[in-house]
């Protein structure tokens, strides 16, 4: 992993973990369901970026593309949902 991918990864990472601040913010203040779906998806974007990281810095890419996959699947639905309007 270069120099410039490691940069990336981790300021996708910091950034999810701020918009997840932001987003246990507002869900704090005004408890819409919309603010928790959004919380939960940038922690989940977070922890599929470290899922990542690790794998490809340890070579385990086997078994955890699934896993990986499906944390995409997760994240869009839940921002789906956040948006969705009802």
């Amino acid at each position: 992993m270069g120099m410039i991918e490691i940069l990336l990864t981790v300021t996708a990472m910091l950034l999810a973990l701020a918009l997840a601040g932001v987003s246990f913010i507002a869900y704090r203040k005004s408890h819409l369901r919309a603010a928790l779906y959004l919380l939960i998806a940038f922690l989940l974007f977070a922890i599929k970026k470290v899922i990542e990281t690790l794998s490809i810095s340890r070579g385990i890419e086997r078994g955890i593309g699934l896993l990986i996959n499906l944390l995409e699947v997760l994240v869009l639905l839940l921002l789906i949902l956040a948006i969705w309007k009802r």
